[in-house]
C-alpha cells in the first residue's frame, strides 16, 4: 500500500483523510508553525480579505470589523462563517487559480479599500493588483519553519508554498514519488524547485484529494 505524507495537522483534515491517518497510510504533519505579532487594528476599510482561517484567527483575536468579507477559497469561507458567524460576500471559487480569482476580486471590489491580514511570508497575489492607496497590508502573525525529517513516502501532498520550502530544508523527494499541490501557488513553488507535480487540487481541495487518491491507490 502506498505511503502518503500531507503537510497539514491531523485536526485540520476531513473525516476521510483522518481515517487514512488511523490506518497508518497517511502521515499528517504541518511543517510550519505560527506566532502572533503585535499590531494595531486597521483604519476603516470597505473589505476584509481573508486568505486563510489562520489569518482570520489572529485578526479577530484583536479586532472586529464592519467591512464586507472576502475569502480566498471555499474551505476558508466555510470556516470563517462557522467560527465567527460572519457573512462572506466574495469567495474565490478556484483557489488553484489565484491570478484569475484576483482579477475577479478586483472587478467585484470596484475601487473599494481592502485590508489584508497576513503572514510575513504571504505571497500577496490579490494585494499585488490593488493600488497602494486602496489597500492596507496588515501583518498579524509570523510563520516559522520546523526542523523535521519525514520518512520517505510514495505520495507527498503540500498544502502551501511555505510548507514546500520548510520540507526541502531538511528532506528530499525521490524521482519515483508522486507530488500533489494544494493550488497553483504551491505548484509554482514546487516547479521552481524542479519538482514535477502530479496533481493540482481544485476548489474543495480535501474532497478533490480523496477523489484523486481513490484512483491512484
Amino acid at each position: 500500500m502506498s505511503r502518503i505524507f500531507i503537510s497539514k495537522d491531523p485536526k485540520d483534515l476531513s473525516i476521510e483523510l483522518q481515517a487514512l491517518v488511523q490506518k497508518g497510510v497517511l502521515e499528517a504533519q504541518s511543517l510550519i508553525d505560527f506566532s502572533a505579532v503585535p499590531f494595531a487594528c486597521p483604519p476603516a476599510h470597505d473589505i476584509l480579505f481573508i486568505a486563510s482561517i489562520r489569518a482570520a484567527d489572529f485578526f479577530f483575536a484583536t479586532c472586529q470589523t464592519s467591512a464586507q468579507i472576502a475569502c480566498a477559497g471555499l474551505e476558508t469561507a466555510k470556516k470563517v462563517a462557522e467560527r465567527y458567524q460572519k457573512e462572506v460576500h466574495f469567495i474565490a471559487q478556484q483557489s488553484d487559480q489565484p491570478v484569475l480569482e484576483a482579477q475577479k476580486f478586483n472587478v467585484w471590489r470596484n475601487g473599494r479599500s481592502v485590508c489584508f491580514p497576513s503572514s510575513q511570508l504571504s505571497v500577496g497575489t490579490y494585494a499585488a493588483m490593488i493600488p497602494q492607496s486602496e489597500k492596507t497590508i496588515l501583518p498579524v502573525y509570523n510563520t516559522r519553519f520546523k526542523n523535521l525529517q519525514i520518512k520517505e513516502k510514495d505520495i507527498y501532498v503540500f498544502s502551501s508554498p511555505s510548507n514546500v520550502r520548510a520540507f526541502l530544508e531538511h528532506n528530499t523527494i525521490s524521482a519515483q514519488a508522486q507530488v500533489v499541490a494544494w493550488g497553483s501557488s504551491t505548484a509554482q513553488e514546487l516547479e521552481k524547485k524542479q519538482i514535477s507535480v502530479s496533481k493540482v487540487l481544485n476548489g474543495q481541495q480535501q474532497a478533490d484529494l480523496i477523489t484523486w487518491l481513490s484512483k491512484v491507490l
